[in-house]
């Protein structure tokens, strides 16, 4: 890796690498838009504090389930251990991408500032050309698809656990409570406390999740705007240079034979005219 290269898990934005200053430096003082390219930028800032933010929901996770003392023998406990370590897996597996796509486009800031220094500006003129990470965003979309599916199931097993816990959890307990002259608890009102305190940090993630997904789309978004205005100036050179039409063709002929007639001495001219009659 080089000098500059973003590593992956650095926590270096992106805006502050030398090579992504420089190309920004180039693009301003040369006049070219940079607005797409820091619309990116911005996006990938986004996205790491959104997974910032997931680590710090999963973090919440264990210590909600750590202070769940009703359910130390539950298997539903087993069930939230299991999807809280497949969360952080998955998550980790973010990071790590976001980490690719950094690095992708300091490289492609990288070769877009030595373009410019062997060949001028104009090697500049389809910017989006030297960024390809529609792969890396689109790999990030179907992660975090993953990540919501993991959320969901455990929100499931969360509320099937919450009904059981109503119907049938504290059944005994509250009738050794009655038997012994206590209030018996409300089991519905428990499990409706136990299951949104354990469900919480699941949802919460989930919408963090929505939220770097929208991110993401609005990245590929911005690069294909990108590709397109590269695609649209590179259209509208070549109809600088088009070719002429048949109409404009035989105008151009017409003009020629007229400008060679002109063109002969007079005595041919008398001459040719002579041989006419």
């Amino acid at each position: 890796m080089n000098e500059h290269s973003t590593p992956q898990g650095d926590n270096l934005p992106l805006a502050e690498n030398e090579y992504v200053k420089q190309l920004f430096n180039i693009l301003q003082e040369n006049g070219k838009e940079s607005s797409g390219l820091a619309a990116l930028i911005c996006h990938v800032d986004e996205m790491e504090g959104f997974v910032k933010r997931a680590e710090d929901k999963i973090a919440d996770m264990k210590s909600q389930l750590a202070e769940m003392k009703e359910m130390q023998n539950h298997p539903v406990k087993t069930a939230l251990q299991n999807a809280i370590k497949a969360l952080e897996i998955k998550v980790a597996e973010m990071k790590e991408r976001i980490g690719e796509l950094k690095n992708n486009i300091v490289e492609g800031c990288k070769s877009a500032v030595k373009a410019f220094k062997d060949k001028g500006i104009s090697a500049l003129n389809n910017l989006a050309s030297f960024f390809s990470v529609k792969k890396n965003l689109q790999d990030l979309t179907r992660n975090i698809d993953t990540v919501i599916q993991v959320d969901e199931k455990a929100i499931a097993k969360i509320e099937a656990f919450s009904a059981e816990y109503h119907s049938a959890g504290r059944a005994i307990s509250n009738m050794a409570r009655v038997a012994i002259g206590k209030e018996p608890i409300d089991a519905k009102k428990e499990a409706g406390k136990l299951s949104k305190a354990l469900a919480a940090p699941y949802k919460a993630e989930k919408s963090v999740l929505i939220k770097l997904k929208g991110s993401i789309n609005n990245a590929i978004t911005k690069l294909e705007q990108l590709e397109n205005t590269a695609a649209a100036e590179k259209k509208a050179e070549r109809a600088l240079v088009k070719k002429p039409s048949m109409l404009e063709k035989l105008a151009a002929n017409k003009e020629r034979v007229a400008q060679a007639k002109r063109e002969v001495p007079i005595p041919e001219r008398t001459k040719a005219k002579g041989l006419e009659v």
